[in-house]
């Protein structure tokens, strides 16, 4: 029987062979006599095979004498020195710094929201460029609003094209009875823009940021294919402001514009499914009216290509945006939650104050400050034994004719020019309802094309909704003033005195 042990391949392979040639050598002595012993050729061949096999097995039996041990062996390990290990003493906490890595830059640096706002000012209000701490980089001429070519006009839209560039226009829509926060929130809110414009197919806001001032997002949308435009989707970064009132304004309106353009962001990487477009300008101006608000949105269209026919031009300006803004109107009517962050910053607010005015320094502490009013309480008792009060309005905020103008810092001058704006736009509500209570026969409210189904309700009508009474006159009938009107009027009138009263309070604290 054959052992258990292991050979290695070389010894097998010998052996096989020696069992061979062992084997053959009684071959041929059985071949040459196979006649005589009365064997056939199969016969041979199986007793061949049978000694084949029992050379083999006795070739392993037998002591392998001739083979050597090719196993090498094991070899003597010297154990290493032993090395003497150093023991660190644990460092102590009050002495350790931590390392904090430093803040990555921002995506978009302010220079580049200042570059977008400057080329979208340079087609709308270049009158605002000096404001912006950037120059338009844009190839289009600069253009105001009022310049650009009328090409259709309606009951409450209107289309304007920029005079040198053709796929350049602009919708305006006017929304009776809708607030300005209203509008602003409905057009911020990127995630509900596939419900009332028809064009869209998906939108999100990929994030949002602020850097030195300035309010940005970065935002895409996936607009719908037509026939000769496949579908496309394009990433756009959008900058928020508003614009300061306008000295012939007396009521100060306000007005807020939306400046975008297209960029690259790793988040949103380009799919097969659209086709990237690109828009070198777009954006918005939103704007208060005598009764509501006004939006002017900018569209570019040289992004669908330049062999569409301008019958899909005139298709979407004059047809499917006026819709989509009807829809804005309606959406933004039943918006009730009002944005935290409204308005934007005031264009220019961000700018550098003069070196003059940085060198204005404020009392640090409160020793300080108690000594600083008591120099000025005596400076001003001084200068009232000298000069005599023979005008009352010498102290205003605002310049005299005779005097020199008052230099003020730069943030009492941005809060003395917003409690102004609030006391213009008061001023305008409260002429309104004047108005409103002199001609009390007039209907409800008239009807409002971007919510038809909101019909109009008789003065009675709303006045029972409110709860309300009327108080006739000695003309009886119903030419009298509801309470309600009244009660507006002193809440507004209330307001309006508590914006004055925090004007003067501003700037007693800047004389002090």
């Amino acid at each position: 029987m054959a052992t258990a042990t292991k050979t290695s391949p070389a010894t097998v392979s010998n052996a096989d062979t020696l069992a061979l040639v062992l084997s053959i050598s009684p071959l041929a002595v059985i071949w040459s006599n196979k006649a005589r012993l009365g064997l056939d050729a199969l016969h041979i061949l199986l007793g061949q095979i049978a000694l084949l096999l029992i050379l083999r097995q006795l070739l392993d039996v037998l002591p392998k004498r001739f083979a050597r041990s090719r196993t090498p062996r094991p070899a003597t390990q010297i154990p290493a020195p032993i090395q003497p290990q150093s023991i660190r003493a644990a460092p102590d906490e009050a002495t350790v710094n931590p390392v904090t890595a430093p803040l990555p830059p921002p995506a978009f640096p302010a220079e580049r929201l200042d570059e977008v706002v400057a080329n979208f000012l340079n087609i709308t209000e270049p009158g605002y460029l000096g404001l912006v701490p950037a120059e338009p980089t844009s190839r289009i001429p600069a253009a105001t609003l009022s310049s650009w070519k009328r090409t259709y006009k309606g009951e409450t839209v209107e289309v304007l094209q920029h005079p040198t560039i053709a796929s350049l226009y602009a919708i305006c829509a006017t929304f009776a009875d809708l607030p300005l926060a209203k509008l602003f929130q409905a057009l911020q809110d990127i995630n509900n823009r596939p419900k009332w414009d028809s064009m869209c197919a998906g939108a999100r806001e990929v994030e949002r940021f602020e850097v030195a001032g300035r309010r940005g997002n970065v935002l895409t949308m996936q607009m719908k294919g037509m026939p000769l435009v496949k579908a496309k989707d394009l990433v756009l970064l959008s900058v928020a402001g508003t614009l300061p009132a306008a000295e012939a304004d007396p009521a100060g309106k306000r007005r807020i514009f939306a400046a975008s353009t297209s960029v690259d962001h790793p988040e949103c990487p380009v799919t097969s499914a659209y086709n990237r477009m690109s828009l070198s300008i777009s954006g918005f101006v939103i704007e208060e009216t005598d009764l509501g608000s006004r939006i002017i949105q900018i569209t570019d269209l040289s992004g669908l290509g330049s062999w569409v026919p301008s019958a899909v031009f005139r298709t979407i300006t004059e047809s499917m945006l006026p819709k989509s803004l009807a829809k804005l109107g309606a959406a933004a009517a039943a918006i009730v939650d009002l944005p935290v962050d409204f308005p934007p910053p005031v264009l220019g607010s961000t700018l550098d104050a003069d070196p003059e005015e940085k060198a204005l320094e404020l009392p640090e502490s409160e020793n300080d400050l108690e000594e600083y009013d008591e120099e000025f309480d005596e400076e001003g008792e001084e200068e009232e034994e000298e000069d005599s009060p023979a005008d009352p309005f010498a102290d205003a905020p605002f310049a005299s004719s005779n005097e020199d103008k008052v230099a003020l810092a730069p943030s009492i001058s941005r809060d003395l020019h917003a409690l102004l704006t609030q006391l213009r736009s008061l001023s305008t509500r409260l002429s309104t309802l004047e108005s409103i209570v002199e001609t009390p026969d007039r209907g409800g409210a008239g009807w409002k094309w971007y919510a038809p189904f909101a019909r109009p309700q008789p003065r009675r009508t709303q006045e029972r909704i409110a709860g309300t009474e009327v108080m006739t006159g000695t003309g009886g009938g119903d030419g009298g003033i509801s309470l309600s009107a009244i009660l507006t009027m002193g809440s507004l009138s209330a307001a309006a005195a508590a914006v004055g009263v925090a004007a003067v309070a501003a700037w007693g604290r800047h004389r002090r």
